[in-house]
């Protein structure tokens, strides 16, 4: 009876992480009323010409700066906009706690935890205003660090490279390739992921009607270069592809810093992230759903070594003060 019991607790220790987070991302967005908002509408209408036999239009605005996959969510899903919130912020909360658990959190509590604190510091609820990939991108980020950490530096560059179809910013992630213990799956993974990129791509830029790469942001307060340029000046991709090459070269560093460490895998998310925003003309609220994700992902981790630490040091002291065997 005993054992049983044990068993249905062990089995329900092992379930609740990945069912409390997401069932309480779900009752949050009921709270909310189980609606998208924001930028939405424009992704739910590319994503239907996506989804539809003019698919080759779905970038013929240049307002349009996700990536495809983005786009097939938001024009399939999408049409019903209470199923679209629900499959935005039960994923984010799920991918919270994948990620923290990728990352070396074993504890059923902390891996709850982490997952419940996304919910309640609105993480999961960014993506309802079309624009989950600022709260996941980082997330894949942190998986394929850990998977170029174990050798598998191709699966981490298709998850760099998915990511891209997201939002281009996506593609950033190749810093985390650099922790791959061979210097030549590093590189080879970092033309998987480019190629991932360009075969998302590609066929809309053949289609004849991309427009993305048009598109200018102004700068504007509160960002760093809008204090360095007067306050409306436009940016183009020239920015974007100086913004991506200090934001690389940033995560690598980390990487080459930190390899040995646990933390090094969000932390280089975070470093890449944290460089991206520095150089940005603009400094929307969505935007810090990045580094929240990942701050979110290192203090579970900090506080699961913590407790290991913990049960370490006790144990010599448990040895010491045990009573010697009887003779």
């Amino acid at each position: 009876m005993r054992r049983r019991l044990a068993g249905q607790f062990g089995l329900l220790d092992r379930v609740l992480p990945w069912t409390l987070p997401p069932a309480a991302a779900a009752v949050a967005a009921l709270h909310q009323g189980l609606f998208v908002n924001g930028d939405s509408h424009v992704f739910i209408d590319a994503g239907r010409t996506l989804l539809s036999s003019q698919w080759d239009r779905a970038f013929a605005s240049s307002t349009v700066q996700a990536g495809p996959l983005q786009l097939a969510l938001f024009g399939s899903v999408g049409r019903w906009h209470a199923a679209l919130a629900l499959v935005l912020t039960t994923g984010t909360a799920l991918l919270v706690v994948a990620a923290a658990r990728a990352a070396g959190v074993k504890s059923s509590l902390l891996l709850g935890g982490v997952g419940l604190l996304a919910v309640l510091t609105g993480l999961t609820a960014v993506g309802v205003g079309g624009h989950p990939a600022d709260a996941v991108i980082p997330l894949i980020w942190i998986l394929a660090a850990v998977e170029a950490r174990r050798g598998h530096a191709w699966r981490a560059a298709v998850l760099v490279g998915a990511s891209a179809g997201l939002e281009t910013w996506g593609i950033l992630g190749v810093a985390v390739l650099a922790f791959a213990p061979r210097r030549r799956d590093a590189f080879l993974g970092v033309f998987v992921a480019g190629a991932t990129a360009l075969a998302l791509f590609a066929p809309f830029v053949l289609g004849g009607h991309f427009k993305m790469s048009s598109f200018h942001w102004y700068g504007s307060s509160p960002s760093l270069v809008s204090m360095l340029v007067p306050e409306g000046t436009p940016f183009g991709w020239s920015l974007r592809l100086v913004q991506a090459a200090f934001a690389v070269s940033a995560g690598v560093a980390v990487v080459r810093l930190l390899r040995r460490s646990p933390h090094a895998v969000w932390v280089a998310p975070l470093a890449i992230i944290v460089v991206r925003l520095l150089l940005d003309p603009l400094l929307l609220s969505y935007y810090l759903a990045g580094p929240k994700a990942l701050i979110l992902v290192g203090a579970a981790l900090g506080a699961a070594r913590w407790a290991q630490l913990r049960s370490v040091r006790r144990e010599p002291n448990a040895s010491v003060n045990r009573p010697a065997p009887a003779r």
